[in-house]
């Protein structure tokens, strides 16, 4: 996959005056030098590292190292591999074929012609990566395709340890260059806890860009910090801090705290962190959970090789939040004022160059909020790392490889889960919304399905919207969620 399949576009022209970008990389060095295995490569081998080069690609989405995520399943999100990949490629998932959506993606999509596998069932539960690596016909396939090209990518999720092993098991058996569109492991499991990411946001930006917040090892202190929170603000979160989605969320109304003693919040606070699957690790993150929220905004960023210039800013979207928890329900182009885009901007390009001299490569993203009565006395607070690829990244780069630019037919994304409807197929659904669908060279906006699985049975949908204007696709995507629901 050449970096022509995966189009990185810019918007807004950051750039980053020589006296921050030393602190920055003096900063790095520090950091580096406290933990140097955050830049160590050498567990893989000379012929796996970071990068993409002009060979085809393996492409892989693996969710094994998010808490909760793994556990809940990641079937139905598995084909979105599909969406990054093009002509030669080779995508593995971890669900049964779907040939319509397969043909979709080909012939309507037009994004290629690549090989589907899925590797061997295991006796026991593994993550999608350690299955392949564990697979001698697919490292055989994708070691056979790395020799004939003199090069083979793996374009991942996330650089987990599973898929760095399973570049190096292609790598041992083809002899040839692996590079893999990803930071190396701890460098990724870093950058996507919220603790961490927390701490490297004050040392950047300052204490004032992030909520209050405190990471506790036990839950004596958990429940000590929780009363303090809850009596300076409305809610109190506690967070795992290697989950995403929310899923790892615990909302406390502080008015229900007042009336706790400690230990009744302690077992209040646990019996709530493993409904949700939490297994005892630590530390856990707890933070304010601030209102009122006037905008969620994610920056995307692509981070290239130091040697190619500075972190690109590609797009800043909003994201929908659908419950307390403020779970992702979808995105659509920011509609925060120009100065907000480009303070955004900025300070999203110095976090990004922190990171990219730290070592990191590839897809990013990181979460914000806007909080106060009115923007022009609002808020700004960094709250989240996305050190892999997501429901936004993936839509908006689909977008830039259908149109060119994003911003010519903006795109809205809609995410829905849980669920009722009744199964159909995917050649069903295709006809039924024909007259919906985006079709590159006959209908120039509409829907593009960005996975088939919670379609075809009834429990969701995943559907990125192109519109004339950000208006148009917003009203067009809210007629297709009404029209998808169950009746």
């Amino acid at each position: 996959m050449a970096m022509t399949d995966l189009p990185i576009v810019a918007h807004f022209d950051v750039t980053l005056d020589a006296k921050e970008g030393e602190r920055l990389s003096r900063l790095a060095r520090d950091l580096r030098a406290d933990e140097p295995a955050l830049s160590v490569n050498a567990a893989f081998g000379s012929q796996v590292l970071p990068g993409l080069g002009p060979w085809p690609s393996l492409v892989i989405e693996d969710h094994s190292w998010i808490t909760l995520f793994e556990e809940r399943g990641d079937v139905a999100y598995t084909y979105r591999a599909l969406l990054l990949a093009g002509d030669g490629d080779l995508v593995v998932i971890a669900q049964p074929r779907h040939p319509g959506f397969e043909n979709y993606c080909r012939s309507i999509l037009g994004l290629g012609h690549v090989e589907v596998m899925s590797p061997a069932v295991s006796a026991k539960p593994l993550a999608l990566a350690q299955r392949c690596a564990n697979d001698p016909a697919l490292i055989g396939r994708a070691a056979d395709l790395a020799r004939r090209s003199g090069g083979l990518n793996v374009v991942p999720y996330m650089g987990t340890g599973g898929v760095w092993t399973l570049a190096r098991c292609i790598a041992d058996a083809a002899r040839v260059p692996i590079l893999v569109a990803a930071p190396i492991p701890r460098l990724t499991r870093r950058v996507n806890d919220k603790i961490w990411f927390t701490a490297r946001v004050g040392e950047v930006l300052g204490a004032q860009a992030t909520p209050l917040s405190k990471a506790v090892y036990n839950l004596a202190a958990l429940a000590g910090q929780a009363a303090v929170l809850g009596r300076q603000y409305r809610c109190v979160a506690i967070k795992i801090p290697d989950s995403a989605s929310s899923a790892g969320n615990i909302i406390l109304q502080s008015r229900d705290l007042r009336d706790m003693t400690l230990r009744h919040l302690r077992d209040t606070a646990a019996s709530s962190l493993r409904s949700v699957g939490w297994k005892g690790a630590y530390p856990l993150m707890v933070t304010a959970w601030e209102e009122p929220i006037l905008a969620s905004p994610s920056a995307q960023i692509w981070v290239p090789d130091r040697t190619d210039g500075l972190p690109v800013f590609e797009g800043l979207f909003d994201q929908m939040v659908v419950g307390p928890a403020r779970e992702f329900g979808g995105a659509a182009p920011s509609a925060v004022p120009e100065p907000w885009r480009r303070r955004l901007a900025q300070e999203a390009v110095r976090l990004a160059y922190l990171f990219q001299e730290l070592g990191y490569f590839g897809r990013c993203s990181f979460d914000a909020i806007i909080v106060g009565e009115d923007l022009a006395s609002a808020t700004l607070h960094w709250v989240e790392c996305n050190g892999r690829w997501g429901g936004v990244s993936i839509p908006m780069t689909l977008a830039n490889r259908l149109i060119g630019d994003w911003t010519m037919r903006p795109p809205v994304v809609i995410d829905r889960a849980n669920m009722s409807g009744a199964p159909r197929s995917f050649d069903e659904i295709q006809v039924e919304l024909d007259t919906e669908l985006f079709k590159p060279g006959l209908r120039d906006t509409g829907a593009v399905i960005l996975a088939p699985s919670r379609l075809q049975d009834g429990s969701g949908y995943e559907f990125m919207v192109l519109g004339k204007n950000v208006a148009r696709a917003k009203a067009h995507a809210e007629d297709l969620a009404v029209r998808l629901s169950p009746k």
